[in-house]
């Protein structure tokens, strides 16, 4: 009797992992992603897209390439709020317009744009042929590289993203936007690229979206690795553009290792972006901060001592009140008390 309870208690166990098994499958099943080429498709919902991009065309063929002048088309407006009506049914035939490269550039970019702000999941891997393909129209690939970014946010387009911002060989706008899609996309794994970047590009422009990157990426995940790199710019850099940057992206981190380097080279009267600095301060806080901030507060320039007591406030520290009102008695600028004394009353007014 016992060893007949055990097999069915046996089968019974047997039976549930089988049945989970199927509802795991069928699962995987149903959140697999089916490639927007191979959806099913509608005719009517087709022939409503063609006829759009007909008219959407005429209007980018009168305006010669000028793309603020088809933007600011209340028409082509029109137009485009039609293709969105039309929902993700007009997907695979807007993928079809945005390919199709006998047709005017700028209406396959407002196409692939009509792609990348469906948010649909779908999107992610045409957009990404449209990155890496080098005989592509370089405003198409710079847009979805954008729209990778910016919009989808989507994991998925870290590999091409990264492969994009190395390869020289692309245009400096377009390692640019690919750089750039890591200020959207935290994925951990862009931070040694980027450092690479940072490190060795001949580009400044791209350095410092790169940074600003890292910066993101640290905050958001977590993850310290960046910061010995970016603490040896801001230390060093005879560049201070890539210096305020580097200040900024470890301001983002609250990494306090940054307030002794910035101390110093304000004691040397080295060249800092003081707007910067505050700024970093005021978001690191604690109370090293805090006392350099103190410190501006009797800068003898107006709008830094104003950068300085917001930087006070922001932290809401109420120990500093009595320093913030005798700073705002002194200000000649009534812009600067107004905003000041607003900011402060809601301090006061707030709980610990």
């Amino acid at each position: 009797m016992v060893r007949k309870v055990s097999l069915f208690v046996l089968l019974l166990i047997v039976s549930s992992l089988m049945s989970a098994a199927r509802l795991d499958e069928s699962a995987r099943n149903d959140t697999l992603m089916i490639p927007l080429e191979e959806w099913e498709r509608d005719e009517k919902v087709d022939k409503e897209v063609k006829e759009i991009a007909e008219k959407l065309e005429k209007i980018c063929e009168r305006c010669k390439g000028d793309y603020e002048a088809v933007g600011w088309s209340p028409v082509a407006a029109r137009l485009v709020g039609q293709l969105k009506d039309l929902g993700k049914s007009a997907l695979p035939a807007i993928l079809d317009v945005a390919k199709d490269t006998s047709r005017n550039v700028e209406l396959r970019r407002i196409m692939v744009s009509e792609l990348g702000f469906s948010y649909n999941p779908a999107v992610t891997v045409p957009l990404i042929k449209f990155l890496l393909d080098k005989g592509e129209e370089p405003l198409l690939r710079y847009n979805a590289a954008d729209l990778l970014g910016r919009i989808l946010k989507d994991t998925t387009a870290t590999s091409a993203l990264i492969e994009t911002m190395e390869d020289k060989r692309n245009p400096e706008k377009i390692r640019w936007e690919a750089a750039h899609a890591f200020v959207f996309i935290h994925d951990e794994r862009s931070i040694q690229p980027l450092l690479k970047i940072v490190k060795s590009d001949s580009s400044t422009e791209i350095k410092r979206i790169s940074i600003s990157a890292l910066g993101l990426i640290g905050k958001n995940t977590g993850n310290k690795k960046m910061v010995p790199n970016l603490l040896e710019i801001v230390r060093s850099s005879e560049n201070w553009k890539l210096q305020y940057q580097a200040i900024s992206a470890l301001g983002a981190m609250k990494e306090e290792k940054v307030i002794p380097i910035i101390e110093r080279k304000i004691k040397k009267d080295e060249k800092v972006n003081l707007h910067v600095a505050i700024w970093a301060l005021g978001n690191i806080g604690g109370a090293k901060a805090k006392n350099l901030l103190l410190d501006f507060l009797k800068h003898k320039n107006e709008p830094t001592r104003f950068d300085a007591a917001q930087a006070l406030l922001k932290m809401g520290d109420k120990s500093v009140i009595p320093e913030i009102e005798k700073a705002i008695s002194e200000f000649g600028d009534k812009g600067y008390k107004r905003m000041l004394s607003d900011s402060l009353k809601k301090l006061k007014e707030s709980t610990d």
